[in-house]
């Protein structure tokens, strides 16, 4: 992409100064008048030495850009006195300074400034460069429109284009258009681009395609801004946080199949390629009878392809690049981690931490870029456990499988231990905040011997190894810009002071099923920080000593050595998304999750507790966050409307099972079970569910809020269970469920009752 930006004080010294030019014209003034939003623009023409005035002629008079001659803003025919009135509607932008020519004789340009020009006065230019291409489009139109103004081109044979473009606000969000007809079809091919800010673009200098890929991730952000397309950088942002990679490269997959295979088409009732994917249900109708080889048959021509894959170059990688997972519109992520690369000396290592052992995680790697590839080989691979009951997950061996199911399978899951030992990442979208990327992984499965139903062990003979893909959200700490805690303050959202539901570091102790020990790492907590800079948590009853660095990060130092560094990478509302690190020693790793500020005066008592209506129940949200969770309709899936209904003197666990078959009127119904009632106790700082004579589950509250209309409180939650009184293991209550931070938002069952389902 070529570009320039024009200033006046470059450009005029490339002509005359007005005190050298001829005095062909003359400026009386050039003034924006706010109200009307038109710039007027009034001079005269003097009369050429020894004319008479009998001979005066009509002159084209040209109305300029003072920064850009030969962007023309006006134009008249006068013989003396002229005048313009030009809508800010017309201009791509308000000039700071004007010029006034004179039969085209820019030598003889007279200049003015514009009085109460704007602040985003002036124009900046850029040429767009780039392909039109699934398979490269030809004689595609290109549109571009920014500042009011639409720019078009035609692509050539190839598909290439070049289009030169004006906007005086650097913040504007630019988006590519095209359009086609496929021959065959006679479908049209209307693929789209959101570039990002003008600002961006004037910053980057890689041509800029229009795919297939850019389309799908465009009706994924309109998708994720409530089906309107972004107006700004912020906006934009927020919604690349909620574009789900996997659904990216389906949708672009069904894009390619429609335009380059001629068994595919659009089906009856669209019109474009954009018209079906902005249909959510329709594209999933779609998928849904599309062979699976055929889409990821796609899939891969798409990532083998550099035109429709954003690719690495070397100035890409930055130091550290925070993978944190996608989310449902509207919700903040509770998972992630980070990857660190050393570009001069080719190492690297992975931060993260498994949530379920509570097992931290730091793996150092070695990495090099291959054709836009970064391929990662891990040093010293960590092996992770894993708790499956697919038997087919950790053997391919169809004698141990018949044996697993001879066995009779098992009664809970089994574990397995999985080592990575490399990965390759192709970046596919380079997005304004979030990048989607694919990742090859390499892995090996090691299964110890499993003890089937009928008491009988299955031992499973030789390691497996799994090629299999990945898809990940990556954030360059280049393009985030962290929300400061704040140290000197007694109130308000970032102020550290007070009490915080949060992540904290120490063990949760002996786990019910095997007594595994959790290792001290990152466990949800209720955390006061004291004025004095000194914490302690609710639950562990672990202090430490607290600081702000100059970065805003809150610093957490714990009596063992451990350092906790944590800042705030996204804000929703009461909900913050935290990235930590840990630090001591030799001794790394990093994990990523909500923190929300508490309110001392939010306690959980049974008024509070009880149900608004007798339909509604408390449906715990600590998986909502993950695509797929909502449906079109605005609906949330069965398996997320698990809860709890409370009486004033007990509890009954609450769910969702299935939907009925829609009615002659197309509505249906979804099915509801409630567990025969249990005791809860109120505690001064808990809530205590005895969920089973085995089973206890913890509520630590941190305050409330209302969500569209709905009652909403944050806890930290936790389960403990007695292994002899649950399967006859070795008694005593252990952790079942490690702290973590829950939401319980109050749902109504008749609001599933009798509803159209898209």
């Amino acid at each position: 992409m070529q570009y320039k930006i024009l200033t006046s004080l470059g450009l005029i010294a490339a002509f005359t100064t007005p005190n050298t030019m001829a005095e062909s014209a003359q400026i009386k003034y050039a003034k924006y008048q706010q109200n009307s939003q038109v710039l007027s623009v009034r001079g005269s023409i003097e009369r050429e030495p020894g004319m008479p005035n009998s001979r005066r002629e009509n002159k084209l008079v040209e109305i300029v850009d003072a920064a850009n001659p030969t962007t023309v803003l006006a134009s008249t025919y006068a013989k003396r006195a002229f005048r313009a009135r030009i809508k800010q509607a017309d201009l791509a932008y308000i000039p700071c300074e004007v010029g006034v020519v004179i039969e085209g004789e820019l030598n003889d340009i007279v200049y003015e400034s514009v009085t109460n020009a704007p602040e985003l006065c002036g124009g900046y230019t850029t040429t767009l460069t780039g392909l039109i291409t699934d398979e490269p489009i030809p004689y595609a139109s290109v549109s571009v429109t920014i500042g009011g103004q639409t720019y078009t081109t035609t692509a050539d044979v190839n598909g290439a284009y070049s289009l030169d473009i004006v906007s005086a606000n650097l913040q504007e969000l630019l988006v590519i258009e095209s359009s086609a007809i496929n021959e065959a079809t006679g479908d049209e091919i209307n693929f789209v681009n959101m570039v990002g800010s003008f600002s961006r673009v004037l910053s980057d200098p890689d041509p800029v395609n229009v795919t297939n890929v850019t389309t799908a991730s465009y009706a994924l952000v309109v998708e994720a801004n409530g089906g309107a397309a972004p107006t700004t950088a912020e906006e934009l942002a927020t919604a690349e946080t909620a574009v789900d990679a996997t659904e990216l490269f389906e949708l672009a997959a069904v894009i390619k199949l429609i335009v380059d295979n001629p068994d595919y088409s659009l089906p009856d009732g669209y019109d474009s390629v954009l018209d079906l994917v902005s249909d959510e249900a329709a594209v999933d109708a779609y998928i849904a009878a599309t062979p699976a080889e055929d889409l990821n048959a796609a899939v891969e021509d798409i990532l083998s392809d550099s035109d429709l894959v954003a690719g690495f170059d070397a100035e890409d990688i930055p130091s550290l690049y925070y993978a944190i997972a996608v989310t449902t519109p509207g919700y903040i992520a509770r998972s992630g981690s980070a990857l660190e690369f050393d570009s001069v000396n080719g190492s690297g290592s992975a931060l993260s931490f498994n949530a379920p052992s509570g097992q931290p995680l730091n793996q150092a790697f070695n990495w090099q870029l291959n054709n836009g590839r970064i391929e990662v080989i891990y040093s010293a691979p960590d092996t992770i456990e894993e708790l499956v009951a697919e038997i087919e997950y950790v053997t391919d061996d169809p004698q141990e499988i018949a044996a697993f199911y001879a066995g009779g399978g098992v009664d809970d899951n089994f574990f397995t231990q999985r080592t990575t030992t490399q990965r390759a990442y192709t970046r596919v979208v380079d997005g304004n905040l979030v990048d989607v990327v694919s990742v090859e992984v390499r892995s090996t499965l090691v299964t110890a011997p499993i003890t089937l139903a009928d008491g009988s062990v299955l031992t499973i003979a030789a390691p497996k190894l799994i090629i299999g893909n990945e898809n990940e959200t990556f954030r360059s700490s280049l393009d985030i810009t962290p929300i400061a805690f704040d140290a000197q303050c007694s109130d308000g959202s970032t102020c550290v002071q007070g009490d915080w539901g949060g992540v904290y570091h120490y063990s949760e102790g002996p786990r019910t099923y095997d007594d595994f020990v959790f290792p001290e790492s990152a466990y949800a907590e209720l955390i006061t920080f004291a004025a004095d800079n000194v914490t302690e948590g609710e639950i562990s009853g672990v202090s430490a000593t607290w600081s702000v660095d100059g970065d805003g990060r809150l610093v957490i130092a714990y009596a063992n050595g451990m350092v906790q560094t944590s800042q705030i990478l996204d804000q929703n509302a009461l909900e913050f998304g935290v990235f930590s690190s840990f630090e001591n020693g030799d001794e790394r790793f990093a994990s990523y999750d909500i923190w929300v500020r508490a309110d001392n005066s939010f306690s959980l008592d049974t008024n509070y507790l009880l149900p608004g209506e007798s339909t509604r129940f408390w449906a715990g949200e600590v998986n909502t966050w993950i695509p797929g969770s909502i449906e079109s309709s605005g609906l949330v899936i069965p398996s997320r409307l698990w809860g709890w209904a409370f009486s004033s003197i007990d509890v009954s666990n609450t769910f969702a099972t299935q939907w009925s078959e829609p009615d002659s009127n197309g509505e249906s119904s979804l099915a509801f079970v409630s567990q025969p009632p249990v005791s809860f106790i109120e505690n001064a700082n808990s809530v205590v569910i005895n969920r089973f004579d085995f089973a206890k589950r913890y509520w630590y509250p941190i305050t409330d809020t209302v969500i569209d209309g709905e009652r909403v409180f944050y806890v930290i939650e936790r389960e403990e269970r007695d292994a002899e009184l649950w399967y006859g293991g070795e008694p005593g209550f252990k952790t079942y469920i490690p702290a973590r931070m829950n939401i319980e938002r109050e749902r109504d069952k008749a609001d599933y009752q009798g509803v159209v389902r898209d």
